[in-house]
């Protein structure tokens, strides 16, 4: 009785509007003794490892921009030393991963969702129905930038304006096809050999917005609707490179159009991932 109130009251709330504002929010900047404390404060309740940053927390002018920290090229070593390798593109909790058959895919505790709907289109759909899929979970004191699992040229990008529902265990567990009802940001890359791969940024409550490292396209404006970008020329990336950036905790989906993808054996379902770390390798010619 509780959690369907729970959810209830979430379906109600104006969640994009709340999520701009988080948005602002996060961007302003305070006054230099009151910004050192909060970031301070953040960093130490996120038990952020300091190790691994490129600047102070006390450095950042703002909350967001410590939310979108860069790391020291050392904290995240990419593993992919053949084209055949396939790696983490955030960091995260792995919460599913496998076939995507009949072009439905495991949401969470019974629940699935259609890939049509994610994607929002028959013919992308059609493509990675036979496919194989791996869906992080970001927290958010994660960090929140978003790398190319593998090596290829990202030719489209496709913003799918939707809702903003927390994207929580509690509530992956309890609302239908929430990732194909949030709004996505996806970017598809082109590889040589393997087919595309499709990378789906999924919005969430609080997350200001989801932008690309290679184009101007950006998530929950106040004046949202249905975009693609096709690159002519594609942009050309390899394993690891960074593609764009959450702003906040969210999920991101990764898609894979073949079914030649052998996931590494050690992988099970919550386990914790680290952007860089082998998801798998491609087999086959």
């Amino acid at each position: 009785m509780v959690d369907r109130l729970a959810i209830q009251i979430l379906e109600r709330l104006p969640k994009n509007a709340i999520s701009r504002l988080a948005g602002e929010l996060a961007a302003i900047e305070l006054p230099a003794p009151l910004q050192v404390a909060l970031n301070e404060g953040f960093a130490w309740a996120a038990d952020i490892d300091r190790d691994e940053l490129r600047r102070s927390p006390a450095t950042y002018d703002s909350l967001n921009d410590f939310f979108t920290r860069r790391l020291e090229p050392s904290a995240r070593p990419i593993d992919a030393g053949s084209p055949e390798e396939v790696v983490m593109p955030v960091d995260g909790e792995l919460s599913a991963f496998g076939d995507i058959r009949g072009g439905t895919m495991f949401q969470a505790k019974g629940r699935t969702y259609e890939l049509i709907d994610l994607l929002d289109s028959a013919a992308a759909a059609e493509r990675f129905r036979r496919g194989r899929y791996a869906t992080i979970y970001l927290s958010p004191s994660a960090y929140h930038r978003i790398h190319s699992p593998v090596a290829g040229d990202v030719v489209e990008s496709s913003y799918i304006p939707g809702h903003l529902f927390p994207v929580h265990p509690f509530v992956v567990e309890r609302v239908d096809e929430l990732f194909a009802v949030n709004e996505r940001l996806i970017s598809f890359i082109e590889t040589p050999k393997w087919g595309r791969i499709g990378v789906v940024k999924v919005g969430a409550t609080c997350v200001g917005r989801i932008s690309l490292a290679f184009d101007s396209l950006e998530t929950n404006r106040s004046f949202r609707r249905r975009q693609i970008e096709h690159y002519e020329n594609g942009h050309e990336v390899e394993p690891g490179e960074h593609i764009g950036i959450f702003n906040l905790g969210s999920t991101v989906i990764t898609l894979f159009e073949t079914r030649d993808l052998t996931f590494r054996p050690d992988l099970a379902r919550g386990q914790t991932v680290e952007m860089g770390e082998r998801l798998g390798r491609f087999d086959g010619d």
